[in-house]
């Protein structure tokens, strides 16, 4: 639901950041999707999966809707187009944490003993990080994909930059405050696990 909310605001409000997304290089009726795939050159893309009217029926609800390609803007206002391989990321990521999840709550709903078995907690930990990187992948995508505007046909990135002379200084401050904070959190977490070893919460939970 919220991707089909976010194609059609995409499709209305930012269609070169679609256009570019989905490597929807040219307007067209009944667009595909294209899922995957490696760009070899401007247009040429290889080893990609086609889900035919899939884009038409993403951006406008309509498998025969007219999708705006990349054709229709000027090249200096195209974003960059490897921020394809970033919703790749997020596409990989959903689903394998999606499956993982459902495997687990299956398992304990069938009373099955693989959710406690150490490869499937170890995939369970996994998918913390994961959902990590896909978070940033999105964040990514979303301030790459507005390039060059920080208002779209109104104010551009290079015009919005700050002249302060103390960027660089704020930098290594957060730096090193996130490096506190990350540290931190890591030596409370390692004592919290020491205290209460997962095995021992999990005998207990199978006690029950």
């Amino acid at each position: 639901m919220i991707g089909d909310f976010a194609g059609k605001y995409l499709a209305e409000y930012q269609p070169e950041k679609l256009a570019a997304m989905e490597w929807h290089f040219d307007t067209e009726e009944g667009a595909d999707l294209t899922l995957f795939g490696i760009l070899k050159n401007d247009k040429e893309v290889k080893y990609s999966i086609e889900l035919p009217n899939a884009l038409s029926i993403l951006a406008h609800g309509n498998p025969n809707a007219e999708v705006i390609g990349l054709d229709q803007f000027p090249k200096d206002e195209v974003p960059p187009l490897y921020i394809h391989y970033l919703f790749n990321i997020m596409v990989i990521i959903g689903l394998g944490v999606t499956l993982i999840g459902l495997i687990y709550i299956v398992g304990i709903w069938l009373k099955k003993q693989f959710p406690y078995h150490k490869g499937m907690l170890w995939l369970v930990v996994i998918t913390g990080p994961l959902c990590i990187v896909a978070i940033e992948a999105g964040w990514w995508l979303a301030e790459v994909g507005r390039q060059p505007w920080v208002l779209r046909g109104i104010l551009r990135t290079e015009n919005a930059a700050t002249t302060s002379p103390y960027v660089d200084e704020m930098l290594i401050l957060f730096i090193g405050l996130y490096l506190i904070l990350g540290v931190t959190s890591a030596i409370v977490l390692m004592k919290m696990f020491k205290k209460n070893p997962v095995e021992t919460e999990l005998a207990d939970q199978r006690r029950r």
